[in-house]
């Protein structure tokens, strides 16, 4: 990793999405802990675009991070596992249940942004650490987020034929060509076929 010189001390070289990139130092902040959430949501994006991810798929994260952080009422560097757990439930309950494909992408998008802000290429902990005296952890685990257990999800009416089940379609409907293609009817149309 490559050095820049700054104020005559060796810094290193400031990644997308590092906290001293989108937080201004000396600045003080009506909300601190509204800010410092919105910062590492903006170099979250930061370091998204960094890895050519598209703007929708960016947009939809940071709007599941929010929805989260008002589920959770606190800010990233307090969340639990349980805040986790809470939210899951949340989204299981009433009409608008979730599928649990869709749960799983929202417990992937928690699981990266955790994982983005734990990295201390990043500077979050240390600015936690030295605003709010908590840093962030990682809240998703595997005793807490959905799992990916099936090949397939979906409604079961609507699943992918396997591989027996295609190959059965296959031999009956060969059986039925051939059957007509020798039955003697009118309106077989295969040139090649011999009437018995």
């Amino acid at each position: 990793m490559s050095t820049l010189s700054w104020q005559g001390k060796v810094a290193l070289a400031e990644v997308p999405g590092s906290a001293r990139l989108v937080l201004v130092d000396g600045v003080v902040h009506l909300d601190e802990a509204a800010a410092v959430f919105e910062g590492m949501l903006s170099g979250w994006a930061r370091q998204q675009k960094s890895r050519m991810l598209g703007d929708t798929t960016i947009s939809a994260r940071l709007a599941l991070l929010r929805r989260f952080t008002e589920c959770a009422e606190s800010y990233p560097w307090a969340w639990t596992p349980g805040d986790v757990e809470d939210f899951t439930v949340g989204l299981k309950i009433g009409a608008q249940r979730l599928a649990p494909s869709t749960i799983r992408g929202y417990h992937l998008t928690l699981r990266m942004f955790c994982d983005y802000l734990i990295d201390s290429r990043y500077e979050w902990p240390t600015v936690c650490r030295d605003r709010f005296d908590q840093v962030p952890t990682q809240v998703c685990h595997e005793w807490n987020t959905v799992a990916h257990l099936n090949d397939y999800e979906g409604n079961p009416a609507r699943r992918p034929f396997s591989y027996d089940e295609l190959q059965a379609l296959f031999d009956y409907l060969d059986e039925r060509v051939d059957r007509v293609a020798h039955s003697g009817r009118k309106g077989h149309w295969w040139p090649c076929a011999t009437r018995r």
